[in-house]
């Protein structure tokens, strides 16, 4: 019987290991939680998917070519 009683208290320490080391931690009891920032989509600008790069006719037309005889 005491290695079961053994094995679910060390399952129980370890589930609640965070709680527990938040009782005996002094600087985390002064330390606030970091703030989740939601909406930082609507605080950047966004960024249309446009290519800024300029592919030459001639390259165009071959991969064009390469497209079509799929």
């Amino acid at each position: 019987m005491t290695p079961i009683i053994i094995w679910i208290l060390a399952f129980v320490i370890w589930f609640f290991w965070r709680d527990i080391t938040r009782l005996f931690d002094k600087k985390g009891a002064t330390k606030t939680p970091p703030r989740v920032l939601r909406g930082t989509e609507k605080t950047q600008p966004r960024r249309e998917n446009k290519s800024q790069e300029k592919i030459p006719e001639e390259d165009r037309r071959k991969l064009d070519d390469i497209l079509k005889n799929r």
